[in-house]
């Protein structure tokens, strides 16, 4: 009983005690980890899910709030300034300020919403316009007199290589394979939920915009909340620390949308004149979208070749639509190996090797919104790499001391004279 408290005495013993049973119960926890970490992932994912879907609309709204701000401050800089004057009242000037940011705001969403429905209703005119309908009845004709022939010569086959018998039980077979399908895939709550769906869709993207709205009208008053936020919950060193980070997150961000959208409009440039050499009609406005469908990874590209393979069949048929891919194909593929690295990698500082790892690393693990996120996080971790570096390079001076390199150098110098003392002798 003695030896033990004179062990509990011992600091050494008690903290290599704590120590001990602190990493077993931590191995231990590690080991139940491991061993279910499948349905713990599961879970993890389903709260995440959960969670995402609860907060979309507000996600939604932050990222247009992001996105469209830049465009907003410039008209309200640029033209809403210059039609809207401040009064000397201080009342009367905030509410004529807040009415120039209302004002911009909508004008904002007003240029994006009519930019999108330009593109629609450009293609659907452009597409409508090179259908001749005058010849559509003839085709249609030519259509079903092909039908008919091919029924008769279907018919023709089957009677002659496939018995009665077993013809008419592959359609029995076939008919109940069909309708089972439709009965356990296709029932009344399934189109309802469908629906439902759709519907509530629709409503997170209308609650997004209005939540865009206010975020880009009452910017400067969010932004003050969330700084007296960190000033109450942080303290002063760490508040700095994250302000800072914030601050480089969002210079990697804004720099590499102005990098993606100079490479969207190189791409709608080459793509035009590209589609123009050919004489492919409405060669302009394909190009513009296959540099604006550029942006999304992996599938924009082929999104951006469906037009233009539409033209080229509707105009001179299916060759003129196949040459219009292959330029679109090539381009891309320029873009995609040497342009885009070049112009993303210099707006956020990062090499264009570097860019090509990045995208391919993140597209593995990510996906298409790994694709779309991989050089923006790649910018910021260099940005924290880089500072992390500096900081230690900092520390290692500070411990070395300032003295350090004289102190060096005097005694190189005593030892030289040492030597000198030595050789006389």
């Amino acid at each position: 009983m003695n030896r033990l408290k004179e062990l509990l005495k011992d600091k050494t013993f008690t903290r290599g005690s704590i120590f001990i049973v602190f990493n077993a119960a931590l191995l231990c926890i590690l080991f139940f980890i491991i061993r279910d970490i499948g349905s713990i992932a599961s879970t993890l994912y389903g709260w995440l899910r959960t969670l995402l879907d609860a907060f979309w609309p507000l996600i939604l709204g932050l990222i247009l709030a992001y996105l469209l701000n830049p465009l907003s401050e410039l008209i309200d800089s640029k033209l809403m300034e210059r039609l809207i004057k401040l009064p000397e009242d201080p009342l009367k000037a905030e509410k004529r300020r807040n009415l120039r940011h209302l004002l911009s705001v909508i004008l904002t969403f007003l240029i994006a919403i009519a930019a999108v429905i330009a593109i629609i209703l450009g293609f659907a005119v452009m597409i409508i316009g090179n259908i001749n309908f005058s010849d559509l009845p003839s085709t249609f004709s030519d259509f079903m007199r092909g039908i008919l022939n091919y029924e008769s010569t279907f018919k023709n086959w089957i009677t002659t290589n496939i018995p009665e018998s077993m013809l008419s039980e592959r359609l029995t077979d076939l008919t109940s394979t069909v309708m089972t399908w439709i009965s356990d895939n296709i029932s009344a709550s399934s189109v309802i939920s469908f629906f439902t769906s759709i519907s509530g869709s629709i409503v997170d993207v209308v609650v997004g915009i209005i939540v865009s709205i206010y975020l880009m009208k009452d910017k400067q008053f969010f932004l003050g909340l969330w700084r007296k936020f960190l000033h109450l919950t942080l303290p002063q060193k760490r508040h700095a620390v994250l302000t800072e980070a914030l601050s480089e997150i969002n210079t990697v961000f804004s720099k590499f949308i102005r990098g993606a959208l100079l490479d969207a409009l190189i791409i709608a440039i080459l793509a035009s004149i590209g589609l123009s050499i050919m004489g492919l009609e409405g060669s302009v406005f394909i190009g513009i979208f296959a540099g604006i469908a550029n942006v999304i990874p992996y599938f924009g590209p082929v999104i951006g070749m469906i037009p233009a393979f539409l033209m080229g069949l509707c105009t001179d048929g299916f060759w003129s639509g196949a040459l219009a891919v292959i330029i679109l194909l090539v381009i891309q593929q320029i873009d995609c190996n040497f342009i885009y690295p070049k112009i993303v990698g210099t707006s956020t500082g990062l090499h264009p090797l570097m860019v090509l790892l990045a995208v391919s690393v993140f597209g593995y693990f990510g996906g298409i919104l790994g694709m779309l996120l991989a050089v923006p996080i790649a910018g910021i971790i260099q940005v924290f790499v880089v500072k992390w570096a500096e900081s230690r390079e900092i520390r290692i001076k500070k411990s070395v001391g300032p003295d350090a390199p004289n102190a060096t150098g005097d005694t190189a110098t005593s030892d030289s004279r040492d030597n000198k003392d030595d050789r006389q002798m």
